[in-house]
């Protein structure tokens, strides 16, 4: 295993949430995969930067501990991951490659989640200058599979608002690894009836909630709803109750 440790650096910034799909771009920065899997038989990976400017880009690397309680959630240092090198230079048209590596035996039974922050240190200002100068940041998910298998387990509840044109749906992960939500939808009894449909692309780590209001093309009178949650773990078809507010 690495043995490494990275001091950590703090920019404000954006963060993009990663997927499984494609690179992410941020300005003129691309990131190819934006989201790392790592486990005990495959303990380290690595991504490739590209620099699609024209000038050349310091990136500095910030690993972090992904936790969730609830609605809430927070980072926490860590040095279960470590990754290589901790700052570059990236520049047009030359590829840098981030090596990332586990630091730690996963967990017996409960998925750990991550993420890789890569941080823009601007360049210094040239004399006169008086705008804003903006610092990308863009944060990786990784997660890191438990010793024995390890599920999601989604826990719904559906709200009607007063007005009954509204309601909001709620998600818990009860179970002991990640789910990421891409698109929830909601019919009536009859499948071919919808009453909304939503992109929500979010993940849920074990112990989080999450909620959205939907609005509804028509007023909501019957008890029940069929809702459809398309995610990385495939679609589930669930029935509802809806709960008066």
């Amino acid at each position: 295993m690495l043995r490494h440790f990275l001091r950590p650096w703090y920019l404000a910034c954006l963060t993009l949430l990663g997927s499984c799909f494609g690179p992410a771009e941020a300005g003129s920065l691309s990131i190819n995969p934006i989201r790392l899997d790592l486990d005990e038989a495959h303990p380290t990976a690595a991504m490739t930067l590209e620099n699609k400017g024209t000038g050349a880009v310091v990136v500095q690397l910030r690993l972090m501990r992904w936790l969730a309680n609830g609605e809430f959630e927070h980072y926490e240092p860590t040095d279960d991951i470590v990754a290589t090198p901790p700052i570059m230079t990236v520049r047009p048209g030359q590829p840098q490659v981030v090596r990332v590596g586990l630091n730690r035996t996963p967990d017996a039974q409960r998925e750990l989640s991550y993420r890789l922050f890569l941080e823009e240190v601007p360049p210094p200002p040239t004399l006169g200058y008086q705008g804003v100068q903006v610092a990308i940041r863009i944060g990786v998910p990784l997660f890191v599979a438990a010793e024995q298998s390890a599920r999601p387990a989604l826990r719904w509840r559906l709200l009607r608002g007063k007005d009954r044109s509204t309601v909001t749906l709620s998600a818990g992960n009860e179970g002991n690894a990640h789910v990421k939500l891409i698109r929830v939808t909601l019919r009536g009894r009859q499948a071919d009836r919808e009453l909304a449909s939503q992109a929500v692309a979010a993940y849920l780590l074990p112990g989080q909630v999450r909620q959205w209001v939907f609005h509804l093309k028509e007023s909501l009178a019957e008890g029940r709803v069929r809702l459809s949650a398309e995610s990385d773990q495939g679609t589930s078809d669930v029935e509802l109750d809806v709960e008066a507010p």
